[in-house]
């Protein structure tokens, strides 16, 4: 899940921050000068706003969201998101006003306060997380090409083929794919991106519509807490590790032990996070997973393909990365939010998910 974010945040990342490169004469120029512009551009306009359409194919996952997002410089932003063909997606919210951030998810009316390092928050949110140092890493990662000239719904347009400079590391091109971008020549923006592994996938975004230097108010990047919303502080969240008879004492709840593990899987980490326990399982060649039990609600599910089955008599939703070998199971008895996660099969998530006593 890391790669797969990190080169979808290619994509989107660049097409923003490109955004943000203002206006200019059409002259004749140079990939490097293009680039040298872009980087120029980034360290001095003050504010933005845009909406752009995303789609990502990649392992098995598939997810499409229409996401209107404002920065302003240097650390501030906000994104939500209008459509999604994943419809928990639908409403999210992500702000940050330069020293606290906020995820807000509405399907499950819960927010995620605290730094943004601390938080884990799903596509599309997360694509907008440290724009400019993103950016910046990706076009000093990047051997870029000025690939010809295309028109692009009805915009003549530079053509950039960005490949990783040959230093033996992937960065930020998983699979060593390619990223295109057409650049307006007129406004030296980019109207879209695309992103292509042969192996990995693939992605593209398009810009919508969008407004430079609109001299965006500062109460944006304000959050407020929506009525009857579980407030969720990250910061208390760090785990202490404990053992598991004292776990059991700590836990508030029925602690719930796995009869059955795979093959060569053993216990080796108990933590207390929040109000949660979580149980770490590995040292097996094949499987590393954790069991997670508490009171408050569970972190975003991760993209892949989900279903719902039924678990110890209980409605559970299922989220699967086949390609990956990963697996999210979980499921609420009474009080308590369960999760088995990891790099599991779905066959053996069940059968531990089943032993729980």
């Amino acid at each position: 899940m890391v790669k797969t974010k990190r080169w979808f945040l290619l994509s989107l990342l660049l097409v923003l921050s490109l955004l943000l490169a203002g206006c200019g004469q059409s002259r004749r120029v140079t990939a490097e000068e293009i680039v040298s512009r872009v980087k120029e551009m980034l360290e001095s306009t003050q504010d933005a706003h845009a909406v752009v359409y995303a789609e990502v194919d990649v392992q098995g996952i598939q997810v499409s969201a229409t996401a209107e997002v404002w920065e302003k410089s240097p650390d501030k932003f906000r994104a939500e998101v209008l459509e999604s063909s994943r419809p928990q997606f639908v409403g999210a919210l992500l702000v940050a006003d330069g020293q606290q951030g906020w995820y807000y998810e509405p399907g499950r009316n819960v927010v995620m306060a605290g730094s943004l390092g601390e938080m884990e928050t799903p596509l599309p949110q997360e694509l907008l997380v440290e724009l400019q140092s993103v950016i910046q890493y990706v076009l000093d990662a990047s051997n870029v090409e000025l690939a010809g000239q295309e028109t692009i719904a009805g915009h003549d347009t530079y053509k950039l083929v960005l490949t990783p400079k040959e230093d033996g590391a992937e960065g930020p091109f998983p699979g060593n794919g390619t990223a295109t971008l057409w650049i307006d020549k007129e406004q030296w923006m980019v109207l879209r991106a695309e992103y292509e592994a042969s192996a990995f996938g693939r992605g593209s975004v398009e810009v919508q519509r969008y407004e430079l230097d609109p001299g965006l108010s500062a109460d944006l990047f304000r959050f407020e807490v929506p009525e009857g919303a579980t407030v969720v502080d990250l910061e208390s969240q760090e785990p202490v590790p404990l053992t598991l008879d004292e776990a059991k004492e700590q836990a508030g709840f029925a602690l719930l032990v796995p009869d059955y593990v795979p093959a060569g899987a053993t216990l080796v980490d108990v933590f207390k996070s929040g109000a949660s326990i979580i149980l770490r399982y590995d040292h097996s060649p094949d499987v590393a997973f954790t069991v997670i039990q508490g009171l408050e609600p569970a972190g975003p599910p991760p993209l892949g393909q989900s279903q719902g089955v039924t678990v110890r008599g209980q409605s559970a939703t299922l989220v699967s990365d086949e390609a990956g070998g990963n697996t999210f199971l979980y499921w609420t008895e009474g009080e308590v939010t369960i999760t088995v996660a990891g790099h599991i099969g779905l066959d053996e998530a069940l059968k531990v998910a089943e032993s729980l006593h």
